[in-house]
């Protein structure tokens, strides 16, 4: 009998896995980031959902720019800390570079969205970038573009290494204002908004006194323009003995950050944002317990907790699907993989993603992009409508000229009049669109109410 039991087992066990179906792969690949892997687009029906989840985020491992990296003047930069030129001169000097370097750093991360491969990365760098959020109109550009760098790295790699090169980055300590946290003028907005945003979240496991100290254990810090990162002036910094989650001593930026990895609720809101990233508002009390558990013990893994979080039942049941709306961000990346945008002209992309809700290196506020329901207003589905229609007609526009290649146009077409795409792109696919005008069989998809969920 047990020899009976084991063989059915065998056999029905390939049933378990759960074959990906076009529904499964459709709902993975909007979650993920739109990649455009053949083997989620076109070989799906391969694999399980397990594989797909592990082959999608291998996809997702670190890889460089594939647009060339920004240089700087760095003999301007450094002359915008000499003291020994004149503070009107010095303070010119920083209005000139800001307004030129911003606008190369703005247009540099849109053009590398358009010609990378790793989707997954993207989307993942974008999400940091909204956890950690910072602008640059207190940053030195440089700062933020060795901050995007940080988050590229580690975007599915170690949560604990990036707070700590997050820490050791000039960026939101100026953005915070931290530079001017001392010994005899303490500064606790980094302190209030380490535990706040980046770390515990709002709550009761921190106090009014955990803030104070934190911040005294993030005084005398400033930046040094020739490593990009951050150096403690110990003249400056509080080294008072302090009390702080459990630890009392003279207790430094390393120290703090040590301790509030070691508190159980930094791995709970970490896991929380990432649920949210991926599956829905708020997973049960068990299911949040059980994987910032994991996380904890993986020493902080990101890779770990989302394939965790993608494996779940809950990520893959009905009422989790095609029920989250897309970022303008989202908007470009799927779209890039159902017409195959060319990543060559940028049609002025950033502002017109600002028109839309979402201009990437200058969010809202400290609180990053709250997303949800507040991507869409009557004012922002107007703009999300012309962003894709005027890029849709600068495409068409583009490979019609006589040097460019017809055929990657009429892929373009192809593609959205296939009924596989269309359905990855709305979730049905659509009547024979009779009108041969090629601007309206493209956004005939792209147009289509559908197109704004995921």
């Amino acid at each position: 009998m047990k020899t009976l039991i084991s063989v059915v087992l065998l056999l029905v066990a390939p049933m378990l896995s759960h074959a990906l179906s076009i529904e499964d792969a459709r709902h993975l690949w909007s979650r993920t980031g739109f990649h455009n892997a053949d083997f989620i687009l076109n070989d799906y029906s391969d694999y399980s959902r397990d594989e797909a989840v592990a082959l999608m985020l291998d996809s997702g491992a670190y890889t460089a720019p594939v647009t060339t990296l920004l240089e700087f003047d760095d003999d301007l930069y450094l002359q915008t800390k000499n003291k020994s030129i004149p503070f009107k001169d010095r303070r010119k000097i920083k209005r000139s570079l800001k307004k030129s370097d911003r606008k190369k750093m703005i247009e540099w991360w849109h053009k590398e969205i358009l010609s990378s491969d790793n989707a997954l990365q993207e989307k993942m760098v974008v999400f940091w970038h909204s956890h950690f959020a910072a602008q640059p109109g207190k940053v030195l550009v440089p700062y933020m573009v060795e901050q995007n760098q940080i988050f590229r790295k580690n975007a599915l790699g170690s949560f604990k290494t990036m707070l700590e090169d997050v820490m050791h980055n000039p960026t939101i300590h100026q953005f915070l204002d931290n530079t001017k946290n001392t010994a005899k003028k303490p500064n606790e907005n980094l302190a209030r908004e380490l535990l706040e945003l980046y770390t515990m979240g709002e709550g009761n496991h921190y106090s009014e006194q955990d803030i104070k100290n934190l911040a005294k254990a993030l005084s005398g810090i400033s930046d040094d323009y020739n490593t990009k990162k951050t150096k403690v002036n110990y003249r400056r910094k509080d080294n008072s003995f302090i009390t702080l989650f459990g630890h009392t001593g003279t207790i430094g930026m390393d120290k703090a950050i040590e301790l509030i990895l070691d508190h159980p609720n930094t791995s709970k809101f970490i896991t929380l944002k990432l649920w949210r990233e991926f599956v829905s508002n708020d997973p049960s009390a068990a299911k949040l317990n059980h994987l910032s558990g994991l996380f904890y013990k993986s020493d902080y893994d990101i890779k770990i907790l989302v394939s965790e979080i993608l494996n779940s039942t809950e990520f893959w049941i009905e009422k989790n699907r095609n029920n989250m709306i897309k970022s303008p961000f989202d908007l470009i990346a799927s779209s890039k993989i159902i017409i195959d945008f060319p990543s060559s002209d940028l049609l002025n992309l950033p502002a017109k993603m600002q028109k839309s809700g979402q201009k990437l290196f200058e969010p809202p506020d400290v609180n990053g992009w709250l997303g949800g329901r507040r991507w869409i207003n009557s004012d922002l589905i107007i703009a999300r409508q012309r962003l894709l229609s005027k890029y849709i007609n600068k495409v068409v526009r583009f490979y019609k000229k006589v040097d460019r290649n017809p055929s990657v146009l009429e892929r373009a077409v192809n593609r959205a009049e296939s009924e596989k795409y269309q359905y990855f792109a709305i979730g049905s696919s659509l009547e024979n669109n009779t009108n041969n005008r090629i601007h309206k069989r493209i956004k005939s998809v792209l147009l289509d109410h559908r197109f704004n969920f995921k």
